[in-house]
C-alpha cells in the first residue's frame, strides 16, 4: 500500500473512474435518483404489495411473482447503471437482492407444496419433490448455501483490498475517489510507440489498474476502433501520458495523438524507457528527434501549432520519470484529478503565507 499526502478535503468535481470495464461513476442526481428507487422499492415489497389481492393474495402466488420480477428489475438496473461511487458497495447491493430475489423463488417453492393448498401431485409435478417437509428442507439447505456463498464471496474480496498493492490515501485509508472531467470519458491517454514502447505500455496500464483499480485508460490494444478518431479519443481523455521510447517523435500517428493534446491543453505526464536494450534513449537523443521530426506547419487540429519549441517547452518541462514501476507514474496522475490539484494548490497557497 503506498500512501498518498494527506489532503483537506474539497468539495466539487473529481476523476470518475479508473478500470476498464466499468462505466464512468454515476453524476449526483443519478446517486439521488437510486436512492428515490431504493426506498420506492422497499415501501412496495414491504408495505403496497399487500393491496395486491387483498382478498385472498396471501394464500395464493401473485405477490411472490410480482416481488421477485420487482426484484429482478431492480437487480437488472443496478447492474448496467451502477449508481455507486465505491465498486464495493455496488458488489454488496448486487448481491443482497440476488439472495432476496432467491427468497421469493423459495417462497414460491413453498407455496406450491403447501399442504391442503393445491393437489397433492402440484408440488411433485413442478418441483419434483413429493411432500412439504422436503421442500422446506430443500428451502433450507439452499438458503445456507446462498449465505455462505455470499459471505465467502465478501470475505475473498475483502482480502483481496488488503493485499493487493494499491494507493491510498493517508487520511483515511482509502483510495482515492478520481471523478472524471466534464465530457471526458478516460483519466489518461496512453501514448507510445508500437515498435519500441507497446510492451512496455502494456505493463504500465496494468500495473496501473493493481495500484489505482478504479483508472480509465485509453490504450490502443483495448480502445482503439477507428484510427482518424485519435484526436478525438485524446480530448476525451483527462490527462495525457507520453511513453518516451526511440522513434517515439518518427511516429506519424503518435505526433497527432501529441499535437491533439497540446491543442486541447491537456496535461502531460511523460515517461521515458532508458534501457537501450528495449528501445530506450536519452533525453537528449529524444529531443534531437523531437527537433527533426516535430516540424509540421499547422497539423490537424492545431493550426496554432508553433513547432518543435513548443514540444519541447510542454514535454520537457519536467524530468521525464525514468520507467521502472508504475507507482510514480500513478502518484503524478493523481495530482490532475480536480479535487487533488486544488488542495494541493490551496496546500501551496496556505505555505506560502
Amino acid at each position: 500500500m503506498y500512501p498518498v499526502a494527506p489532503v483537506r478535503p474539497i468539495t466539487g468535481n473529481l476523476f470518475s473512474s479508473f478500470s476498464l470495464f466499468p462505466p464512468r461513476f454515476p453524476p449526483p442526481h443519478l446517486l439521488a435518483l437510486r436512492q428515490v428507487v431504493d426506498l420506492a422499492r422497499k415501501l412496495f415489497l414491504t408495505a403496497l404489495i399487500l393491496f395486491v389481492d387483498t382478498e385472498v393474495g396471501d394464500s395464493k402466488l401473485l405477490r411472490l411473482v410480482i416481488a421477485v420480477i420487482v426484484t429482478a428489475m431492480y437487480l437488472a438496473l443496478l447492474a448496467l447503471a451502477r449508481p455507486f461511487k465505491r465498486p464495493e458497495d455496488l458488489y454488496l447491493a448486487c448481491t443482497s437482492n440476488l439472495l432476496l430475489a432467491c427468497c421469493f423463488v423459495s417462497g414460491i417453492a413453498i407455496k406450491l407444496c403447501e399442504q391442503g393448498a393445491w393437489l397433492p401431485v402440484t408440488c411433485h409435478a413442478f418441483l419434483g419433490l413429493s411432500t412439504a417437509y422436503d421442500t422446506n428442507v430443500f428451502v433450507i439447505v439452499l438458503t445456507v448455501v446462498m449465505l455462505v456463498v455470499a459471505l465467502l464471496v465478501i470475505a475473498l474480496r475483502s482480502f483481496t483490498a488488503i493485499t493487493t498493492p494499491s494507493i491510498r490515501l493517508a487520511s483515511s485509508g482509502r483510495e482515492p475517489f478520481l471523478e472524471l472531467p466534464v465530457n471526458c470519458n478516460f483519466h489518461c491517454f496512453l501514448s507510445h510507440a508500437w515498435r519500441t514502447g507497446q510492451d512496455q505500455t502494456h505493463t504500465i496500464a496494468r500495473q496501473l489498474q493493481l495500484l489505482l483499480p478504479a483508472i480509465r485508460i485509453w490504450l490502443d490494444v483495448d480502445c482503439l476502433e477507428d484510427v482518424g478518431k485519435l484526436e478525438q479519443s485524446v480530448a476525451e481523455s483527462a490527462c495525457f501520458v507520453i511513453f518516451l521510447s526511440e522513434g517515439y517523435f518518427r511516429s506519424a500517428n503518435c505526433r497527432r495523438e501529441l499535437y491533439a493534446a497540446l491543442a486541447t491543453d491537456r496535461p502531460i505526464v511523460a515517461v521515458r524507457e532508458a534501457d537501450k536494450a528495449k528501445g530506450g534513449a536519452t533525453v537528449e537523443e529524444l529531443q534531437q528527434e523531437c527537433r527533426e521530426c516535430c516540424v509540421e506547419v499547422a497539423p490537424k487540429g492545431y493550426a496554432q501549432y508553433r513547432g518543435p519549441s513548443e514540444v519541447l517547452q510542454r514535454v520537457f518541462a519536467e524530468e521525464p520519470i525514468v520507467w521502472v514501476s508504475a507507482k510514480t507514474s500513478a502518484l503524478e496522475l493523481t495530482t490532475f484529478t480536480p479535487r487533488f490539484a486544488v488542495a494541493l494548490g490551496i496546500a501551496r497557497d496556505s505555505s506560502q503565507d
